[in-house]
């Protein structure tokens, strides 16, 4: 009884701000594990270890807790019930850290034919301990989220699917740590805006720039639209003939190797990208805001580096740390927009904008590195719509977004 009491004690304290925390902590312990595994800080004594904790323990049990909390302040989940599911997170996280661990040790020791140590071969008993420990952790919620109760069939039901979603979770964090960022983000995000709607007071109407200028004309969003789509036609015909050198270049160019010509072909379709980038820019401005525009401007750097990156060619000393550059850029493109979503007074957007900003780094590395690529297609997106909006009736203009 005394326990009940202390656990409906302490889900009386808890607040958004609990889970708002343990996001923020996520998301900073999956930033810093996935810096260190992009810089040359991985190479330091002790690195991998670091990693290892940020990645599979501190960040998959700090994402835990808060959704746990969420859980709990939406009332899907009791105070014990809370209680034991976060008690249980904190061996199951424990577990899958120990479990990559011996996997990197036996791995290692093997590579180097020496004796399998015992913790080195105790990957399988961490696994297996893991996945029963998480089993336990998600029971609870599996229970609640079905809507079912109490009886010892029902349980032993959730217990069933609460297995496998213990192993595909587990399995997730271990070899895609781009889930784990994104998760925080979403944990994070959710939990500003669901602290934000339990104080209505705090809340204020929010109207982006476009909405307090000039409505534009229905000639002047014409003209926009067909420069637009001008400039997305020439991002489609030049990023084509850029991807298909960066492919073919060597066979008709017989002073270039296959990765000089994929270097080249790289860094003029990242170029090639740079019109449609400023089209959609001016294209979704109108509906958005005047954050697009520096959402644009970011990304035309992030390719201009890019570009930078790939003519100084594979093996460069500086290539690399201009590719983390870029999708460090790029990451920020992509978290701009996504800031107005964010609730609360300046200092909390701009913090939390920066964090999503990092963490979109990880999304950022992938689109920089096949910029030449995505970019037509893009570009023949836009160029799709543009030709629709030209073809309407009226050509009506966007009218902008008011958040509340």
């Amino acid at each position: 009884m005394s326990a009940s009491r202390w656990a409906h004690g302490l889900g009386a304290r808890t607040t958004h701000r609990w889970a708002a925390g343990f996001a923020v902590t996520a998301l900073l312990a999956f930033i810093g594990a996935t810096g260190l595994l992009l810089s040359n800080a991985i190479m330091l004594p002790g690195a991998g270890f670091v990693r290892l904790v940020l990645a599979v323990f501190i960040g998959p049990l700090a994402s835990a807790l808060s959704a746990v909390v969420l859980l709990h302040q939406a009332g899907r989940l009791s105070a014990p019930a809370a209680l034991s599911t976060a008690a249980s997170a904190v061996p199951a996280c424990g577990l899958a850290a120990l479990s990559a661990a011996s996997w990197s040790v036996g791995f290692d020791e093997a590579d180097a034919g020496l004796a399998r140590s015992w913790f080195g071969s105790s990957t399988l008993l961490f696994f297996i301990l893991g996945w029963v420990a998480g089993t336990a952790s998600l029971v609870a919620p599996v229970t609640s989220v079905l809507g079912k109760r109490g009886s010892p069939p029902r349980l032993l039901q959730s217990t069933f699917l609460a297995a496998p979603l213990a192993l595909v979770l587990g399995a997730l964090m271990l070899m895609a740590p781009m889930v784990g960022t994104l998760g925080a983000v979403v944990l994070l995000v959710v939990t500003l805006r669901h602290g934000s709607a339990q104080h209505p007071a705090a809340r204020r109407e929010t109207v982006p720039v476009a909405a307090r200028t000039r409505t534009p004309t229905p000639a002047w969003t014409r003209r926009r639209d067909a420069a637009a789509g001008a400039a997305a036609l020439l991002t489609l015909i030049v990023g084509l003939g850029c991807a298909v050198f960066a492919l073919t270049g060597s066979n008709w160019a017989t002073a270039l190797d296959s990765t000089r010509a994929m270097n080249l072909g790289l860094a003029a379709g990242a170029l090639a990208a740079i019109p449609a980038t400023v089209a959609a820019g001016m294209m979704l401005t109108p509906r958005f805001g005047s954050v697009m525009r520096w959402s644009a401007l970011t990304c035309c750097a992030s390719l201009i580096v890019e570009a930078a990156a790939q003519l100084l060619g594979a093996g460069h000393p500086t290539q690399w740390p201009l590719i983390l550059v870029a999708a460090t850029l790029m990451g920020f493109a992509v978290a701009l927009p996504f800031g107005r979503l964010i609730p609360g007074g300046r200092s909390l957007r701009i913090g939390v904008t920066a964090m999503l900003g990092f963490a979109g780094s990880i999304i950022g590395l992938n689109l920089v590195a096949m910029a030449a690529f995505i970019a037509p297609i893009a570009a023949a997106a836009l160029v799709v719509w543009s030709l629709i909006r030209l073809s309407g009736p009226g050509a009506k203009p966007s009218q902008p977004l008011v958040r509340l």
